[in-house]
Formats: structure tokens, C-alpha cells, sequence
């Protein structure tokens, strides 16, 4: 089954020349994407959350980043290795930091409003929201 991926709902996305680079949640997992820019449909190479830490290795780095560029259909030269490798290790620590999972999807509109009063004083109100629920497989 082939996986989609919509920028829109990416926590962010940066182009860097015929590379672009999205930040997502692959499989609940925080990942880096990097996608050919100019080719739909060509394979994409993944840096999960879980195995980031050893790109901080640069021998790692230099192993994955020929593996990269293989994937992604780039010529395999050292230039192209240097630069996805500066790309994957520039975006390491955007990785960390971004959330553990993507924000929650409400339906549109308000079903109501709460009102939290203390001596006839408001408080704090919120527009009541019923939250998406995605697809669920048993």
C-alpha cells in the first residue's frame, strides 16, 4: 500500500535546490522526509526519531548518506553526499524539538460555549469542539 504524504499537514517543510526536506509523523513516529523536488512519485528516504541519534556519527552519516542519494536517484558523487549529509544533519535538531505527535483536527465549528465563572466573574471560555477521529483498524 503506497503512503502519502500532504505538506499541508506537515509540522514544516524546506526546499533546498531539487530537495525538499518535510518534517512529519511517519507510522506516530517524528520524521524527517526527504523527497525529490521535481520527480512525483520517486522514492523517499526517512530518518525516524528512533535512529536519529546515529546520524550524529559521522561515519554513519557518510554510510547513510550513499544510501540516500542511491533512494532519492541522485548521482552518487562525494558533492551530493556532502550535501544531503548537511542537509539531514542540519535538520537533526528540528527534529528533536518539533512535537511528539501532530495537533489534534476539530471539526469545524462550535457545538457551544463553556463558561468558567468564580462570584459571577468569568473566568476562562472555550467554544466546545468535537475533535476528528481518524481511522481505526481492529
Amino acid at each position: 500500500m503506497p503512503a502519502t504524504l500532504d505538506p499541508r499537514k506537515a509540522y514544516a517543510t524546506r526546499q533546498h535546490g531539487d530537495l525538499v526536506v518535510v518534517f512529519t509523523w511517519v507510522n506516530d513516529e517524528r520524521a524527517m522526509v526527504l523527497l525529490p523536488a521535481h520527480r512525483p512519485g520517486a522514492p523517499w528516504y526517512i530518518v525516524c526519531d528512533s535512529t536519529a541519534w546515529r546520524y550524529d556519527d559521522p561515519a554513519y552519516l557518510a554510510r547513510q548518506c550513499v544510501t540516500a542519494c542511491e533512494v532519492l536517484g541522485i548521482e552518487p558523487s562525494r558533492s551530493n553526499w556532502v550535501r544531503v549529509a548537511g542537509i539531514i544533519h542540519d535538520g537533526l535538531p528540528d527534529l528533536v524539538k518539533m512535537p511528539s505527535a501532530p495537533p489534534a483536527e476539530f471539526h469545524w465549528g462550535s457545538f457551544g460555549e463553556m463558561t468558567l465563572r468564580a462570584d459571577g466573574q468569568v473566568l476562562a471560555q472555550q467554544g466546545i469542539r468535537v475533535e476528528r477521529e481518524g481511522a481505526t483498524y481492529g
